[in-house]
């Protein structure tokens, strides 16, 4: 059975706001009103190093941020990260992380979660970036038509694949999913300062990320152990580009995209 992709919208919504906010075009406020609203509510605390959220984020622009940037990795995948080799094990461990550009030496947020009460209760998740510092910034990834490119590739590559080998799988959604509509609108992780394009692909990656975490609950039609390896090979193919694409959108902040006016 194939693992779940790890792409939360976690360090997500904390890069695609922090940008905004570090360029001057939302206020902290709005910065910490949408991290709330995409981890589930505003009762579970989040802390950034020792402080909570709103003075860590005050100690990283003192200290020089001036951007930050989504990395998603995986086992066996190390592309972004920053070195040494044990802050690229925790990141790697949590699956997400975020590199913090412009303070000397550069340094990486890596998340921990924290659940709070039984889930019938209505259970919280708190997040805790804990602050490493970082070797060296890695050179941007390829971009968001490259991202887009190769998305597009690994969804024809898994269509086939499932096509063949879930002919008579009893989850019919999955290849649904799979439909390349386009018309999905995504979720909070990007603020002002993306331009149209990273917001069409972030939605279909969102998309896809659904996808993934349906498909990983069974090993649907394939019953030989040739035909499993053959489905997660194209599953794996296509969690990778997905984990790209997460990446692209949100490094694709440009300022000048922005459409609301600075805050006062």
């Amino acid at each position: 059975m194939l693992p779940a992709l790890s792409a939360s919208p976690r360090s997500g919504v904390l890069t695609g706001w922090g940008n905004a906010w570090l360029a001057g075009l939302v206020g902290l406020d709005d910065v910490i009103t949408q991290v709330h609203r995409a981890l589930g509510g505003e009762s579970a605390p989040h802390t950034l190093g020792d402080e909570p959220l709103v003075l860590g984020l005050g100690a990283l622009r003192t200290a020089g941020a001036q951007r930050l940037r989504l990395i998603l990795p995986a086992p066996g995948d190390v592309a972004g990260l920053p070195g040494p080799a044990e802050v690229n094990r925790d990141a790697i461990t949590a699956g997400e992380a975020v590199l913090v550009v412009g303070p000397t030496p550069p340094l990486l947020l890596v998340p921990s979660v924290v659940v709070h009460g039984p889930a019938l209760e209505g259970r919280l998740e708190s997040v805790h970036w804990r602050v490493l510092p970082a070797a060296r910034v890695p050179p941007p990834g390829a971009g968001l038509r490259a991202a887009e490119h190769d998305l597009s590739d690994a969804i024809r590559t898994t269509t086939a694949a499932l096509v063949h080998l879930d002919i008579a799988s009893a989850r019919p959604e999955v290849l649904a999913l799979l439909r390349d509509r386009g018309e999905e609108e995504p979720g909070p992780g990007l603020g002002p300062g993306h331009p149209s394009a990273a917001h069409a692909l972030l939605a279909r990656a969102e998309r896809l990320s659904t996808l993934l975490d349906l498909a990983a609950r069974d090993d649907g039609a394939a019953v030989t152990a040739h035909e499993i390896a053959r489905r997660s090979a194209a599953l794996r193919s296509l969690s990778a580009a997905v984990r790209r694409a997460y990446e692209a959108a949100y490094d694709a902040f440009d300022p000048s995209c922005a459409t609301v006016p600075p805050p006062h």
